[in-house]
């Protein structure tokens, strides 16, 4: 198998040879065989290879008694994704979950999300596919052997997730026309039995084009720039790449940014992907910490639009919480300014005021805003409208305890000078018709007495 595969990726690289340097000549007769033995070859593995992972679904099914692995597509009635949807909790289980959460892989991160929320997917009621539907979905190449792009669930975190195709691309079409500055955020999970170095991967697309349809995942006449976040299977190895375009007579795309890092990716877990664009500049950062900076990643200046799509041999690539906001916080300045700081970006737990890792930023911006003023702080919780006016009401104040604690636990704040409340679902800033109004109102404010 190993031969056969070589021989195959020699036969590409002299197929895509001809884009990048001179022209080279290939043996019409000669490739059409090598490509049929090499499809016959790979068809005979997949029925293979699909043959030993019954035997090994069996045997733990009859050892283990493990259940299938959930990526089956969502029922109605599943639990909702980790930065969504308020439900039913009894304030002493909210109170106990706020005080255990582990920062450490987010320490001194520099990331802080944007606080005017554009756009929220969490896929708990989106629709793919053509017509009315809330996402665009493209594959290059339909195969009965690989699982079809389609909403699913996955069995390390709860909610509803977007299976990527495996070759091809999305986008939401309700969101266009990204800003000048904007952070953009989502939860990322690939399946470790279907990544390795040489298939799989994610990546971001920012490309000046107003038809997305028209997309090319190989070549572009449009500004782009694509952001690959390759993680190396059950390992915690991931490769990044920044590769722009400028327009199609260039040789190739340009290479921006290349690195394989030994550690950062969390196999068989979510990951936290963070983006940052202020004009020219994009920064990428994995779980927290910085990976890349381009100071000049997007240089022609143009209307960008956003595209997902994956490598063109990724499969296992599911993606979900997705959040662009614009308008990047400073709490201190906020305080100043208008006696308060009000953040979307502190997120928690499902069913739970268990503040997730990733929020260490935006507690670190509220935490230097309050030791550099003076005075006591109010800390008020609110909730979207999703679940009972009474739960959400403790949902609320339990939530903006969870926040004391962690200010007072991982920042020093004087606990003296920290007073909580919680106001519910009663005071919402936006409609909560949408995702995207519903993760606006979700939202702690802090408030100079």
């Amino acid at each position: 198998m190993r031969q056969i595969f070589i021989s195959a990726a020699i036969g590409l690289a002299f197929v895509i040879a001809p884009f990048e340097n001179t022209a080279q000549v290939i043996n019409p007769g000669r490739r059409a065989k090598d490509k049929g033995e090499q499809r016959t070859n790979d068809r005979i593995d997949r029925t293979i290879d699909r043959g030993f992972d019954k035997i090994d679904e069996g045997l733990d099914n009859v050892f283990n008694g493990r259940k299938k692995n959930n990526t089956k597509e969502q029922q109605a009635g599943n639990s909702a994704p980790a930065h969504n949807t308020e439900t039913q909790q009894s304030s002493s289980t909210a109170q106990q979950a706020g005080t255990n959460t582990d920062f450490s892989q987010y320490k001194g991160s520099s990331f802080v999300p944007g606080k005017n929320v554009l756009f929220f997917e969490d896929f708990a009621t989106a629709r793919l596919g053509p017509g009315s539907s809330n996402w665009h979905m493209y594959e290059y190449d339909p195969s009965e052997d690989f699982e079809r792009p389609g909403v699913r669930t996955i069995p390390s975190a709860s909610g509803n997730w977007l299976k990527m195709p495996r070759k091809g691309f999305a986008f939401p079409n309700s969101f266009k026309n990204l800003p000048e500055q904007f952070t953009l955020e989502f939860d990322l999970y690939a399946d470790p039995q279907k990544m390795n170095e040489m298939e799989g991967g994610f990546r971001t697309n920012f490309v000046a084009l107003d038809d997305r349809k028209e997309y090319s995942m190989y070549w572009a006449a449009e500004p782009s720039i694509e952001l690959d976040v390759h993680p190396h299977g059950s390992t915690k190895v991931v490769y990044f790449a920044a590769q722009a375009e400028y327009n199609a007579n260039l040789p190739g795309k340009k290479l921006l940014f290349e690195h394989t890092f030994n550690s950062g990716w969390n196999p068989g877990a979510v990951n936290r992907v963070s983006i940052y664009r202020n004009g020219n500049q994009v920064t990428l950062y994995l779980n927290g910490k910085e990976m890349f900076n381009l100071p000049n990643g997007l240089s022609k200046k143009a209307q960008y639009n956003l595209i997902f799509s994956a490598n063109m041999w990724g499969d296992g690539m599911f993606v979900s919480n997705i959040r662009i906001a614009g308008n990047v916080p400073n709490a201190t300045q906020d305080i100043k300014t208008a006696g308060k700081f009000v953040t979307n970006s502190i997120y928690f737990d499902v069913n739970s005021s268990r503040i997730k890792a990733e929020s260490w930023a935006t507690l670190n911006n509220a935490a230097q805003a309050i030791k550099a003023t003076s005075g006591n702080i109010l800390i008020v919780g609110h909730t979207d409208s999703d679940g009972a006016d009474d739960a959400n009401l403790k949902l609320s104040q339990s939530r903006a305890a969870s926040v004391k604690n962690a200010l007072v636990k991982e920042f020093g704040i004087d606990a003296s000078r920290l007073i909580t409340d919680g106001k519910g679902e009663t005071q919402p800033v936006t409609s909560n018709n949408t995702a995207s109004g519903k993760a606006q109102n979700r939202r702690v404010e802090f408030i100079k007495q």
